[in-house]
């Protein structure tokens, strides 16, 4: 089947917006993902508005990603015709309510402030080490901090997977996020459910944020702008708190988008219409 795609670059987290209509979107997604040429680590569905609706983005699992809603925002500002700062509404899976997209067209940015991460259970690994967890709708988060050695990844991230599926419900999507004190640098590993698949991700927006929130725990008031190091880049994180609350939780950073390279995709063309 030929697709009609675009590949949004937000900090190397290669997201692919599909804009033909398809049917098997779990198909599609590991069809996409597959592809060498595109890099991808996450896919999403480009459906345009009705009258009366928002543009709306739905996830290959049904997940959210702050990442894919920023990049998403920007390309429906470019698309439509704006310039500059403007304050673009989405819709996107994962969410119940819409959320708005700062983008800048000239600079080539986007920030969202996200939902408020709700702190869980921590999960208890062998040996009795307790690791925290942030839940936003969608996609839950595990910080595994001090862990940097790469041989190690695989057997902490197996045992997480198990102790988040042993609680109920379910999320759509598992992020592991491998954060090195001493370099302050974030690894983040996603797990989509509905898709079987596991990416070493370049960044992650919601990761970040996760991170941001523990950062900051014991923040009582005010605001602190945290830049999240990962393999792709630099996630800016943005927390408001008032008498211990998060009141606020924005990402931003650039989004560039790029023309994908002719592809062969189960027997068809991978179509460009950027």
């Amino acid at each position: 089947m030929q697709y009609e795609i675009v590949i949004a670059d937000p900090a190397k987290n290669i997201t692919i917006l599909v804009l033909s209509p398809v049917e098997d979107r779990a198909e599609a997604a590991k069809a996409l993902l597959g592809l060498p040429g595109l890099g991808a680590e996450q896919v999403g569905f480009v459906l345009p508005p009705k009258a009366g609706e928002l543009w709306r983005l739905e996830m290959m699992g049904g997940e959210f990603c702050g990442n894919a809603a920023r990049s998403f925002g920007l390309w429906v500002a470019q698309t439509q015709g704006y310039g500059g700062v403007a304050d673009i509404p989405i819709s996107i899976s994962g969410m119940p309510v819409p959320l708005t997209v700062r983008v800048d067209t000239q600079a080539g940015t986007a920030a969202v402030a996200m939902p408020r991460p709700q702190s869980q259970t921590p999960v208890l690994l062998s040996g009795g080490l307790a690791l925290p967890v942030y839940a936003f709708a969608g996609i839950t988060h595990v910080i595994v901090p001090g862990i940097s050695v790469e041989s190690q990844r695989k057997t902490w991230f197996q045992e997480i997977k198990a102790q988040i599926e042993s609680r109920r419900p379910l999320p759509q999507a598992l992020g592991v996020l491998f954060y090195d004190r001493e370099t302050a640098f974030m690894t983040p590993w996603v797990y989509v459910y509905a898709t079987d698949s596991l990416v070493a991700e370049s960044s992650c927006g919601s990761g970040s944020a996760a991170l941001g929130a523990w950062r900051y725990e014991a923040l009582e008031d005010g605001e602190e702008i945290f830049p999240v190091v990962q393999p792709g880049g630099v996630i800016e994180v943005r927390i408001w708190k008032c008498r211990g609350k998060i009141r606020e939780i924005a990402i931003g950073g650039p989004v560039s988008f790029h023309s994908p390279p002719t592809a062969t995709c189960r027997g068809g063309v991978l179509g460009t219409p950027w």
